[in-house]
């Protein structure tokens, strides 16, 4: 059979393998020991390199501080605004605590933080200031242009007192606009959530770079005057007494009072371009809830969907109503005061460019001014439109549900987007829309034509007049 001849060699190999000598067998277990060692230890070295490679893939890397920033933003508005805040506390504003904690519940107000201290200090010291520059104005002939100081501090101070109150009930606003965000549609994306907050960051930062820019120019036209109407020999005194004439319009000049009115001065100078930002900051964070609303009737547009998802959406859209109302409540003050306040400085500084610039530097402080002036009314006004707008988008998602889809809910909701008027207000006086932008540039133009009837081409290197006149 074939199997036979396998069947031998095998048993052949066998009696060899039993024919060797205890010694040659020894040998041979000693090497099959060790090969089984080295094989083991190989093994083992193995899985130690495999277990260190998938420990290293593993590991969390620690992001960069910047993408550390992106990951940890959950898109709420407390979290956004928090470093603008913290910029406005050094500044003598909004002294609450907590701005930058990752929950509103954080935030608190104490009237025996040294927030709160620092600013009740520096409402003192505006109302001093504000006393000094009434008292100068009623002491000298009274015009348009002598009144500009006195404007200008009074709503500096009415700013800080409105900013102090919105303070202590800044801490429930914050709660409530968190509890409003965490009913609405989620954010898909990191870019969605991050998008407020660098809108936010970037107007805080472009306005406040213009804002350094434009007092500088200022004080290089002021040091520019001073040299020109030198009292004394002294050309920094000679500044410091232009600058801050309403002080030594009652005392003889002092340094301590010198430094005192310039800090006055620059600090007076930040409130009153972040009154507009503020109003802006708080447009865009009630925008952009409108809009992610917006962004979920978006994705399903056109879809037959049930009643509840409509009667969800809108009680979502009800509740960003609600948050609208209570915030313009809080901010109507500021708001009414910065248009009114550029309203009046737009007038002022167009009636003075029919005036002769007296030098280059007076030219490029001047036109700078009104210019940024001009922009940043016009920011306001269109980053506060933004809200009305935003709400009022949400009606056309609601005209495109299938007739397969409407119900009273979709009945009910679209009734509502027609008949609220959702708008940031000014003391409810005005509403904060595109047509606004309108009635504001004709007023300007219809009591500009009224000034120039009455205006009288002044010297404005006149030397007995205020620079700031």
């Amino acid at each position: 059979m074939k199997f036979l001849p396998k069947l031998e060699r095998r048993l052949c190999r066998l009696k060899k393998k039993m024919s060797r000598s205890p010694l040659m067998r020894k040998l041979d277990l000693i090497h099959e020991s060790a090969r089984k060692k080295a094989f083991q230890d190989s093994c083992d070295a193995y899985k130690t390199q495999i277990e260190m490679e998938y420990v290293v893939r593993n590991q969390p890397t620690k992001p960069s501080r910047s993408n550390k920033e992106v990951f940890l933003s959950d898109g709420s508005f407390h979290q956004a605004v928090g470093r603008v805040l913290l910029i406005a506390e050094f500044f003598a504003m909004m002294p609450v605590k907590g701005v930058t904690g990752k929950h509103p519940s954080k935030l608190s107000f104490s009237w025996r933080n040294i927030r709160t201290c620092f600013c009740v200090a520096f409402i003192a010291s505006s109302l001093v200031n504000f006393s000094l520059s009434l008292f100068k104005v009623l002491n000298n002939p009274i015009s348009f242009n002598s009144i500009k100081p006195l404007i200008f501090r009074s709503s500096v101070l009415l700013v800080l007192l409105v900013s102090l109150n919105l303070a202590r009930h800044w801490p429930q606003l914050m709660m409530y606009w968190h509890s409003v965000e965490q009913d609405l549609p989620q954010y898909k994306s990191q870019a969605g959530r991050v998008k407020m907050g660098h809108t936010i960051s970037m107007v805080m930062l472009v306005g406040m770079m213009l804002s350094l820019a434009e007092h500088i120019l200022s004080m290089v036209s002021a040091i520019n005057y001073a040299s020109y109407c030198n009292r004394t020999a002294d050309p920094i005194q000679n500044y410091f007494i232009r600058t801050n004439d309403e002080i030594f319009f009652v005392t003889s000049y002092s340094t301590p009072l010198a430094i005192w009115g310039k800090f006055q001065n620059v600090y007076a100078t930040f409130i009153w371009n972040y009154m507009d930002m503020f109003v802006m900051i708080v447009s865009i964070g009630l925008a952009s809830k409108f809009r992610q609303l917006n962004d979920d009737l978006r994705n399903f547009k056109g879809m037959n969907m049930a009643p509840s998802y409509w009667s969800e959406r809108r009680i979502q859209y009800r509740n960003i109503c609600i948050l609208c109302e209570r915030m313009d409540n809080a901010i109507s003050l500021i708001t009414m005061v910065s248009f009114s306040n550029n309203l009046y400085f737009i007038c002022v500084q167009l009636l003075r460019s029919l005036n002769t610039m007296p030098s280059v530097a007076h030219a490029v402080y001047f036109y700078f001014s009104l210019i940024f002036l001009i922009g940043r009314t016009l920011a306001v006004s269109l980053y506060s439109a933004s809200v009305h707008d935003e709400s009022r988008l949400t009606l056309r998602y609601l005209r495109c549900v299938p007739k397969e889809s409407w119900c009273p809910e979709v009945k009910r909701f679209t009734e509502e987007v027609i008949s609220d008027e959702v708008a940031l207000t000014g003391l409810k006086f005005f509403h904060l829309t595109r047509k606004l932008v309108l009635s504001v540039a004709g007023t300007i133009v219809t009591y500009e034509l009224v000034l120039i009837q009455f205006h009288e081409d002044n010297d404005l290197w006149d030397c007995d007049q205020s620079y700031y006149s």
